[in-house]
């Protein structure tokens, strides 16, 4: 369905000093002012007191004088006084331009040579006035038009009803085709329902360029609903004179039925071997939704009679569009409504909607056909069936934010026309219906569809080959175009569900979640803080520990001599408490550092070189335990920051090391391949006295410890290990109980397709 759209930059005509129309400027003819009419009638443009000011050359066919003549007269000294007041009468001032005037004029009354048909409409302060032969009066025209609103009005389905009015507006008109052409949301079209002579080459299902009926021209279908054309070969007849000589402009002739037909179109006509046409328009909801398009072999006026008739039946059949277009989709949506009270229902009754929209019971991507669905919520993505990896999902995301604005949904069949990224996805999402759930596109749920490649049948050429130098395209042979990219196309019942599903789902979700958003923000803006105090604290406490304990040392070294036992022993115990500060505030400012904004250099590392460094770091504290050491016999390559894996191994030892002393220390470093290409998990376990099962998780927070010896640590180590291993895509888990040894495990990708 096509909008109204504006042409702001249309050419002036030819007879105004503009250039010829070609095929590259077609799209902006001033099709509404073409300075001349078709010669099967007369017009005449009208100013203050009903004055003619101007005139069609032909009016003499019609009126006992020429043009000359004609111009300056009173209406009502040309067509009788009586139905030049009925039409001013039925017409003041202000009238818009789309409102008719329909009458007959008998000859014997003013100047009319014959009885004429009379249409009248204004246009600004002008009225236009055109004069046609009305055809002989026909029963069949009533009786087919009262049999033609039973069949629409009955018609079951959408295509039901296209299908009733193309036969009922042949029978109506007797032309050679008429067709029912709709409107894509690109402005293409497709011929939806046909009626024509059997001989005729058949249009139904072909596709038709947007450039076929450009922009311009739809804008002045949705004001002024029928146009016609009576004769493709017969000559214009100029208004006289061309410009209004009151106001030095052209005369609107955009409502006129005489107006004459664009060359361009007049061309495209004949190559499509057509002698006349006649169109009218279905507007739905103020927007171009179709045209019935009708066809001829032979120049044909339709009489005005048989016009007014189809313009009667083309008003009932925007509202029986409007109606059916309904009814099917709640037929459609009623189908869904089962799905969707499920859908509504598990996420507004959960405190997780994540977990609870991806329920492989609730199947969302089945509630709109979709092969894949995503959920966004706090941060976390979720997939079901084909869908993008979260990766390119969040890009997708970032740009949907900035695309869709305010708008809460977004709906495409192609993503990747729209969306250069999504053509590395075109075989799980070529379609995608996304809808965000309260504003801002922070929570979202999409859906994507895979691509289907089909054969769009085109009525002579697709959209860029429609034209060429010479013209509009000779043959209207289908063409068949193999379309890649593209999804099935989303139902308006399911556009309508996924609306209905995004204002549930916001007014349940909406405000709890930018709640909860909002109170997450100022948590991770207090817990920055605290980190940045911990990290300036950690930071500044190690040079005056560092002083501190260097001037004991110095004390010690100058008057060891001088001092008592037990003066040396509380200088003893001030250089190890240094020390183990020291420990700390190191251990500390690592934290904080890996809290903040840590960073992995990942790439292939030997785990045995890690170890190596390990223990030359923990030289002195093996040294005082003589531990039994059990190493694997061969090492794999992993993947992992070898500075970060080596500070893993560090603390993970000296755990091992520290705690497991009086016992005898044994410590074992195990490591074993994971199914498949899983990479590799590494245990460090000890003999020590074991770790109750209750306490397994409240080792891993900073400052805990079990146990209190003079060698015991500052509660930092495992925290800083399990840190690190998270860090790497892993946990760090313990298997322990009392009596039993401990048994730290964590694991490390593959290095070269290892394990």
């Amino acid at each position: 369905m096509t909008g109204p759209r504006a042409v702001t930059d249309l050419l002036p005509p030819i007879y105004l000093g503009g250039p010829e129309i070609t095929t590259d400027n077609c799209e902006r003819e001033a099709i509404h002012i073409p300075g001349s009419i078709q010669p099967h009638g007369a017009l005449l443009v009208l100013g203050d007191g009903l004055q003619v000011v101007q005139a069609s050359e032909n009016v003499g066919a019609f009126l006992v004088a020429g043009p000359e003549t004609v111009l300056g007269q009173p209406l009502g000294c040309l067509i009788g006084e009586e139905e030049a007041g009925a039409l001013e009468l039925a017409l003041p001032p202000g009238s818009p331009d789309h409102l008719q005037y329909r009458g007959r004029v008998v000859a014997g009354g003013g100047a009319l040579t014959a009885d004429l048909a009379l249409t009248a409409h204004r246009t600004g302060e002008r009225l236009i006035v055109e004069l046609e032969p009305e055809g002989t009066p026909s029963r069949r025209v009533a009786h087919a038009l009262r049999n033609a609103v039973f069949a629409l009005e009955s018609a079951p389905t959408l295509q039901a009803l296209a299908e009733a009015a193309v036969r009922a507006v042949r029978e109506i008109s007797g032309l050679d085709r008429v067709m029912l052409y709709r409107f894509a949301a690109d402005d293409t079209g497709e011929v939806i329902a046909e009626d024509r002579r059997e001989d005729l080459h058949p249009f139904l299902g072909h596709r038709f360029p947007e450039s076929d009926i450009p922009a311009q021209a739809r804008a002045l279908y949705v004001r002024h609903l029928l146009r016609l054309t009576a004769d493709v070969d017969a000559p214009p007849s100029p208004l006289r004179p061309l410009l209004d000589p009151q106001t030095g402009a052209p005369a609107q002739l955009g409502g006129a039925v005489l107006r004459a037909t664009s060359p361009m179109h007049l061309r495209y006509l004949r190559n499509m071997g057509v002698a006349s046409s006649l169109s009218v328009s279905v507007v739905v909801d103020g927007r171009l939704w179709g045209l019935i398009s009708c066809h001829h072999t032979s120049p044909y006026a339709v009489p005005p009679e048989v016009r007014s008739a189809m313009e009667d039946l083309g008003r009932l059949l925007n509202l029986q569009v409007r109606l059916k277009s309904r009814a099917d989709t709640d037929a459609f949506r009623e189908t869904l409504r089962e799905r969707h009270e499920r859908v509504t229902g598990a996420a507004t009754h959960s405190l997780t909607p994540l977990a609870a929209l991806a329920d492989p019971a609730l199947d969302l991507p089945g509630l709109l056909a979709a092969g894949g669905a995503a959920l966004h919520f706090e941060g976390q993505w979720r997939t079901l069936g084909a869908a993008p990896a979260p990766e390119l999902l969040g890009e997708l995301l970032d740009w949907l934010r900035a695309q869709a604005g305010d708008d809460p949904l977004y709906v495409t069949e192609s993503l990747s026309t729209d969306w250069a990224p999504g053509a590395a996805v075109i075989a799980q999402a070529s379609g995608l219906l996304a809808l965000s759930v309260g504003r801002g596109w922070n929570e979202a749920v999409l859906w994507f569809r895979p691509e289907i490649v089909r054969e769009v049948a085109w009525g002579g050429a697709t959209p860029d080959r429609a034209k060429d130098d010479l013209g509009p395209r000779r043959s209207f042979d289908t063409y068949l175009e193999r379309v890649r990219a593209y999804g099935e196309p989303w139902h308006p019942g399911e556009v309508e569900e996924a609306r209905d599903l995004q204002r549930t789902l916001s007014a349940a979700l909406g405000e709890r979640l930018s709640t909860l958003r909002r109170l997450n923000e100022a948590l991770e803006r207090s817990a920055a803080e605290w980190r940045q105090y911990a990290f300036v604290i950690a930071h500044d406490m190690q040079e005056p520990v560092r002083l501190i304990s260097q001037f004991v040392e110095l004390f010690r070294l100058r008057y060891g001599g001088q001092i008592d036992p037990g003066a040396e022993q509380l200088i003893g115990f001030v250089v190890g408490e240094t020390g183990r500060l020291r420990g700390l505030t190191t251990d500390l400012y690592a934290y904080t550092e890996l809290q903040s904004a840590a960073r992995l250099h990942s790439t292939e590392t030997s785990l045995q070189d890690a170890l190596r460094g390990a223990l030359a770091e923990l030289a002195p504290l093996v040294a005082s335990r003589t531990p039994a050491l059990e190493l694997p016999e061969t090492w794999p390559t992993v993947r992992a920051d070898p500075v970060r894996l080596r500070e893993l191994l560090t603390h993970l030892l000296r755990n091992a090391l520290i705690f497991s002393a009086p016992y005898p220390v044994r410590v074992a470093l195990e490591v074993r391949a994971l199914p498949g290409a899983g990479g590799w998990a590494v245990t460090v376990r000890d003999d020590g006295p074991g770790i109750a099962p209750e306490y397994h998780e409240k080792i891993f927070q900073i400052f805990q410890r079990l146990g209190r010896n003079d060698a015991s640590g500052n509660g930092l180590g495992l925290a800083l290990a399990r840190k690190i291993a998270q860090l790497h895509g892993s946990d760090l888990t313990v298997e322990s109980g009392p009596g039993q040894g401990s048994a730290f495990t964590f694991t490390l990708p593959s290095a070269g397709g290892e394990g």
